[in-house]
């Protein structure tokens, strides 16, 4: 008897184990990998906020106290998980719409591009211009660095400023922001996005 829930243990350990690994790479490609298609970018973000759920089974077939530490630790998880799934599902991808959401310049460096993003979230969410380094890692998805937010910023473009470098020109910002009058930003670039 004593074996059977020994072996029992190490089994559900062994799928906590796999659960948290699959987690933890999950977590690594929300931030740096995206679809060309964002409904595809949706689809990945939901199965990452699923994953936690499948560890429900292997905590309820551990022992007395393991079963009781793990159950303290998984029920925050499974309602972050749940407040994130219902958010995400409401506001289609954390409230990004396409229309929210458009590319203002680009330009291309070798086997990446730099992309100036502005972002209008809405009433509450953030009001920018985002710059992004990409480069294709398959077609439909790309590895992706975000560079800088230049908070509150309206309208710009990008140049080249030399192999390894970029400048963002801020036409226009919000009246009493660091943006008002315009201005310029130069970002060294890494000419594989993140080495």
């Amino acid at each position: 008897m004593f074996a059977t829930v020994g072996s029992s243990n190490r089994k559900s350990a062994g799928q906590l184990i796999a659960i948290a690994a699959v987690m933890s790479v999950g977590y690594l490609c929300i931030s740096t990998l995206r679809f060309t298609y964002d409904g595809l970018n949706l689809i990945f973000l939901c199965a990452f906020l699923l994953t936690p759920f499948l560890a429900i089974r292997p905590v309820l077939r551990l022992g007395r106290w393991p079963k009781l530490l793990a159950t303290i630790f998984l029920t925050p998880l499974l309602l972050l998980s749940l407040l994130l799934l219902l958010f995400s599902a409401a506001c289609g991808n954390f409230g990004r719409y396409p229309e929210l959401v458009r590319d203002l310049s680009t330009v291309q460096q070798g086997r990446y591009s730099v992309h100036l993003v502005s972002e209008t979230g809405g009433a509450l969410g953030p009001h920018g211009l985002s710059v992004e380094q990409r480069m294709t890692v398959a077609p439909g998805l790309y590895l992706v660095k975000y560079l800088d937010f230049l908070d509150n910023a309206n309208e710009g473009s990008l140049s080249a400023e030399a192999p390894d470098k970029v400048r963002a020109h801020i036409s226009r910002g919000m009246p009493y922001s660091r943006w008002e009058h315009g201005g310029d930003e130069v970002y060294s670039l890494k000419p594989y996005v993140y080495f």
